[in-house]
């Protein structure tokens, strides 16, 4: 078969990565072919076609293309050591488009094109967003990713109907990043993914030549373009990097593993090895990388290094990680990190720290108070910071919380009641009388420190005393409890059943059985798990979250907001930023599942 011939017999899906060559670059035949050493490293023969800026004129349009493809062995996922001839023998393509100042990429098995690439700009999120939007377009699916840094909240989430338009309710939106979306239109169906810069027409493939037609149409329509409002409005509102870079003084970090975890379950990633040296000889060995993830999955402050002049994440575990301002993203680096390489299935290999600055696996908030850098895109959650009103409306003030000293108290044999001066006794005291049934559900997987059952009505106290006053960790935590106990507002029988046990039993706690019995109030705990199923499947029923801390006063917390809004310097202002934005996530958690939410806290 010829080179002409091999050419003709490729079909590609109209599936690509769409750069603008915004500075102009010089694209020659040299950095063509360096591109493709680069992404053929891996190769286990001569390239089996490659073709250098081949020209074909589309609608008097000069269009330049280059291709090359090749085979490369890599070791099964399924074995641990190699074996003599449990080879996968795989093909690979890379397909480079220039059109004017665009480039258009289509590739297959490929990687190690980065420093090819990071010459260009991914095509704007807004304008990748919208370019497809007619009045008629129905939207199918949304992939969405929380912006906000509390660690128990909802990471991402996928939503799909016929038109989202019709059912998608805008509550809570400007939260979360689009990150992909499927849409339709009368003659074609697109799925865009925003932070890649890619754009799949679904349809049959084609030749070569029809797949750099559909790209000429695609440069053409990006070129002629005009933003405007669409329904996509509603999401959080992407920001220029580049021109408020300068600007960003960052305070906190949260690393975020979905992505990872995904690479693994689909075996795009086989193994993880950490590679040192011992004398001279440079050794590895395998490492369950995922067990030591969750020692970054919370947030962590950023502390600036004036005598170096740079940002450094504060973590216990390793203690090097930096935070690198580059011209068009913020990535991260770790010289003990780089020691930690990720195994890829296709052969080739990366650093821990490199995989998460590549897929910004971190969500970063700022100084700026309404900024949020993540998926390599700056964000602006517009609403935040007019919301503050709003916000406050979830804290009421309780003087008693003024004289409160811990959140349990002490215990000793034979006690009855929680000490006079703690948190529960207070809960107790204010929130019981009015409930059917009220119980202490505090320690041995828990879901509330108590839970007050009504006839149509569940509420979930949750309570946390703390010394430092204004603690933005502190909030974090009982946040935390909340959101990742929302589920159990409305539990199967099972786990409700479950529950029994502890229910029945006396409250122990410091090695100390103490006589305060768990049912706080109501005839017995077995009508209590009746009267719970029951609420939850009354046609009225409505959940309730109750915060009650005793570390923030509602007067304080006010003011420091206010401070926010009005660009008024204060000493704790990180602190009120993070305060803020946990404020927000809650809010947002509980709306998503119908639940009101209260923060009782010091006047």
């Amino acid at each position: 078969m010829t080179e002409q011939e091999k050419l003709e017999n490729i079909i590609i899906n109209e599936n690509a990565y769409i750069f603008h060559n915004a500075k102009n670059a010089n694209i020659s035949k040299y950095k063509i072919e360096k591109v493709f050493r680069d992404a053929s490293v891996i190769k286990s023969s001569n390239f089996l076609l490659k073709e250098v800026k081949k020209s074909i004129t589309i609608n008097n349009i000069e269009i330049l293309y280059s291709i090359c493809v090749f085979k490369y062995n890599s070791q099964p996922t399924f074995i641990d050591e190699s074996v003599e001839n449990w080879i996968e023998t795989k093909l690979a393509y890379l397909l480079i488009v220039e059109i004017d100042d665009y480039l258009v990429i289509s590739r297959k098995n490929i990687s190690k094109i980065q420093d090819f690439i990071k010459q260009f700009d991914p095509l704007d999120y807004k304008v990748l967003s919208t370019l497809f939007i007619k009045d008629e377009t129905q939207f199918e699916k949304f992939n969405l990713k929380n912006l906000n840094v509390s660690d128990k909240s909802l990471r991402e989430k996928s939503l799909e109907a016929i038109d989202l338009k019709e059912n998608f309710s805008a509550l809570g939106a400007n939260n979360y990043m689009l990150n992909s979306l499927r849409l339709k239109n009368v003659d074609e169906k697109v799925s865009l993914i925003l932070n890649s810069s890619r754009i799949n027409k679904f349809g049959r493939k084609n030749s070569i030549e029809e797949f750099c037609g559909w790209a000429e149409n695609l440069v053409n329509k990006i070129k002629h373009h005009i933003e405007k409002e669409t329904f996509l409005s509603v999401f959080a509102e992407p920001q220029d990097y580049e021109s408020l870079r300068d600007t960003l003084v960052p305070i906190s970090i949260l690393f975020t593993f979905s992505g990872l975890y995904t690479d693994f379950e689909n075996e795009v990633i086989s193994n993880s090895v950490i590679r040192f040296l011992d004398e001279d000889l440079i050794l590895e060995r395998n490492i369950d990388i995922i067990k030591y993830l969750e020692n970054f999955e919370r947030l962590s402050k950023i502390m600036y290094d004036a005598h170096y002049d740079i940002f450094k994440v504060d973590n216990p575990i390793v203690n090097d990680i930096e935070l690198k301002f580059n011209e068009k993203s913020i990535t991260l680096k770790s010289h003990k990190l780089k020691h930690l390489k990720l195994m890829k299935a296709n052969g080739t290999e990366i650093s821990i720290i490199d995989y998460i600055s590549n897929s910004s696996s971190f969500i970063i908030n700022f100084d700026n108070i309404d900024l949020v850098y993540s998926n390599r895109k700056l964000f602006k959650d517009t609403k935040l910071l007019g919301n503050i009103d709003h916000f406050m409306k979830i804290f009421v003030a309780h003087d008693d919380l003024v004289l409160c000293d811990s959140e349990k108290g002490l215990f000793s044999t034979g006690q009855n009641e929680f000490e006079n001066l703690s948190i529960f006794n207070f809960v107790e005291q204010n929130f019981m009388d009015d409930a059917e049934y009220f119980i202490c559900d505090d320690l041995i997987k828990e879901w509330a420190d108590h839970i007050a059952i009504y006839d149509s009505k569940i509420i979930f106290f949750h309570s946390k005393h703390n010394t430092t006053q204004f603690s933005a960790s502190a909030f974090q935590d009982i946040v935390g409890q909340a959101q990742k106990n929302l589920g159990n507002l409305s539990p199967q029988t099972y786990q409700l059943l479950e529950k029994r046990d502890t229910w029945v039993s006396t409250y122990n706690n410091d090695g100390v059985n103490t006589n305060i019995i768990r049912l706080r109030k109501g005839d017995n705990v077995d009508n209590a798990i009746n009267q719970y199923q029951a609420a939850i499947n009354n046609p009225h029923y409505k959940g309730e979250v109750h915060l009650v801390i005793d570390f923030i006063s509602r007067n304080t917390l006010e003011q420091n907001l206010n401070n926010l809004r009005n660009g008024v310097a204060f000493a704790r202002r990180s602190e009120a930023i993070q305060i803020l934005w946990f404020i927000s996530s809650l809010i947002s958690s509980c709306q998503e599942v119908n639940t009101d939410v209260y923060i009782h806290c010091k006047p």
